[in-house]
């Protein structure tokens, strides 16, 4: 009887620390919504938020994955996207589609997911070095850009001014498959 209840002990202590160990692994791993906060606005530009009406963006916004920018004619606006991830400029009748924005600190880093949409336009960004696990993705009308830790120009037209860094496009013909 002594023998069973000393393995109980054990057992209970054991699973009491695997249970803290747990919890705290977790604690360090949490995903968090990102935040694009606007930094600058000259001229004109609104943001919705899931079909909602277009509301006139101004600085100090903080826009969550799912809001849509536009940008007027000679316009532009500038995103904070955090430490990680930098930031961009929207130049004059662009539209920025913010499709996902997460940010997970491991403990040991900070891993990325942004994903945004380019449907017409031009953006500039300058995507700080990214962890191993982190993406930078830019899905454009014809193909989606990977972008890892570097300065970029991208277009809705496909065309891609990379300056540092590395980046990898998929094309994707209209209606046909990815090549």
């Amino acid at each position: 009887m002594k023998l069973s209840q000393s393995l109980a002990n054990r057992l209970v202590t054991y699973l009491a620390v695997f249970v803290a160990v747990l919890l705290t692994t977790n604690l360090y791993s949490q995903t968090q919504a990102g935040r694009a906060e606007v930094r600058a606005v000259k001229g004109t530009a609104t943001y919705t938020v899931a079909g909602g009406p277009p509301t006139p963006l101004k600085v100090g916004t903080v826009l969550t994955s799912g809001a849509v920018i536009k940008t007027g004619s000679e316009s532009s606006v500038d995103l904070f996207l955090g430490a990680s991830a930098g930031t961009l400029r929207l130049t004059e009748n662009t539209t920025l589609g913010l499709d996902k924005l997460n940010m997970t600190d491991t403990g040991a880093e900070t891993v990325v997911e942004v994903q945004l949409n380019v449907p017409e336009g031009t953006i500039l960004g300058n995507a700080n070095k990214l962890s191993a696990a982190s993406k930078y993705e830019i899905k454009l009308p014809n193909g989606v850009a990977g972008i890892r830790g570097t300065s970029f120009r991208c277009s809705s037209t496909s065309y891609i001014v990379l300056l540092e860094g590395t980046l990898v496009f998929v094309f994707v013909p209209p209606g046909g498959n990815p090549t």
